[in-house]
């Protein structure tokens, strides 16, 4: 049966080729989330100010909205992923984040991104909710406490786990300076967050890393191989600014018990321990993919990139049964934002409405060649999902 499309006039019109979020049984992808009004007029902002706690509770708003029309709640949600512009925004954003998650206290991440496609946008979400399923928050006396009231231990629904792991020991002390020391502390915190959840590094089907500097990825990986074994999770790598200037690495992961399988395909070069895309029971996780293949040759221009990068996703679903249309959600990352154009035009060439949700960000990749990254997320019931989304003009999407 074809997806189920649920229109709003209630969130902002798309800019490009994404609905607010897509539903799959109890599975709610909630895409890009900003602190705007329908008419992306961003709340509090004034001549060229930012008013940060405005956006930020229209932010939390609009995603219980998101979820309220699929027939979530915001108490639902198990992982938060917020991208802040400027991290000296941080303390404001945490109390809210405090006051609106307390209840639920998902896994929660947060990282930089140098602007978004609205001007003055502060910050923007994207988050993971599972409706009508009992969850456990597991706790390790032995782990730092949550600066925030994410949890400590992650969130663990049913058979699957999602955590977020820093390099923090149990005195909220970073190791300053020292990539090595860090990746080895981000990695013993991230086992000691399974073993609390009764899982363990091989029931890890998806990675997510995000390093302050590309110059540390060495240091990440050989601490990465003294834990994870092959056959290898997926994985996704960005360079971009952590929660403090200390901070050098931060490890996100999706676990299910008994773990994953790896699609037969070609990782991505230059990604080093990762699996090309992991299946886990009914969900695809595809690796952040470029548009330059392994012999180093790739494509000159951000449109190009990004359907050679849809061309290498393609491949990997229809290797694992899947199709395009089984897409729940993309991750992107382009390396300057002269890109948007190219790589909408790319990307919207590849899908069809009701476009799945999506998160787009300015960071930097491994690959200094590469001027776009994708990773995605799919299921085998994708084609059917319902998919929330605000009707706008195709001149709306360049």
């Amino acid at each position: 049966m074809p997806k189920r499309v649920i229109a709003t006039d209630k969130l902002m019109q798309p800019i490009a080729h994404f609905s607010h979020a897509a539903r799959v049984g109890h599975l709610v992808y909630v895409g890009a989330t900003a602190g705007t009004d329908a008419a992306r007029h961003l709340a509090g902002s004034g001549a060229g100010g930012i008013d940060i706690v405005a956006q930020t509770r229209r932010m939390f708003d609009n995603a219980g909205t998101v979820l309220g029309l699929l027939g979530a709640r915001l108490e639902d949600t198990v992982r938060v992923k917020t991208y802040l512009t400027d991290m000296r925004d941080l303390a404001a954003y945490r109390e809210l984040f405090g006051e609106r998650f307390a209840a639920c206290r998902p896994s929660h991440a947060v990282a930089g991104s140098w602007g978004f496609p609205l001007p003055q946008a502060a910050l923007e979400l994207d988050l993971v909710a599972i409706v009508d399923r009992p969850r456990e928050r597991p706790e390790s006396g032995r782990l730092p406490a949550p600066a925030t009231a994410c949890a400590q231990a992650g969130v663990r629904v049913g058979t699957r786990h999602y955590g977020t792991a820093l390099p923090v020991d149990r005195n909220g002390k970073t190791p300053a300076s020292d990539p090595a020391a860090q990746c080895k502390l981000a990695l013993a915190n991230l086992a000691l967050m399974l073993d609390a959840a009764g899982m363990r590094p091989a029931d890890v089907v998806n990675t997510h890393v995000t390093l302050a500097h590309a110059s540390h990825f060495d240091a990440f990986e050989a601490a990465y191989r003294e834990v994870f074994k092959a056959p290898y999770p997926s994985r996704t790598v960005v360079v971009a600014p952590l929660e403090s200037e200390e901070m050098l690495v931060q490890i996100e992961v999706t676990s299910f018990e008994g773990g994953g399988r790896p699609v037969p395909g070609r990782a991505p070069a230059g990604l080093g321990a990762a699996s090309a895309a992991c299946l886990a029971e009914d969900e695809c996780y595809v690796s952040g993919h470029t548009g330059w293949d392994g012999a180093g040759e790739g494509h000159a221009g951000a449109e190009a990139q990004t359907r050679a990068a849809w061309e290498r996703l393609s491949a990997l679903l229809q290797a694992a049964g899947m199709e395009r249309s089984c897409v729940l959600r993309t991750n992107n990352v382009l390396t300057d934002w002269r890109h948007y154009r190219g790589f909408n035009s790319g990307y919207g060439a590849q899908v069809n409405a009701p476009y799945p949700p999506r998160t787009t960000v300015l960071g930097g990749l491994l690959d200094p060649r590469a001027c776009m990254q994708i990773e995605a997320i799919a299921h085998r019931s994708g084609g059917d999902a319902e998919v929330l989304t605000t009707p706008g003009k195709d001149a709306d999407r360049p």
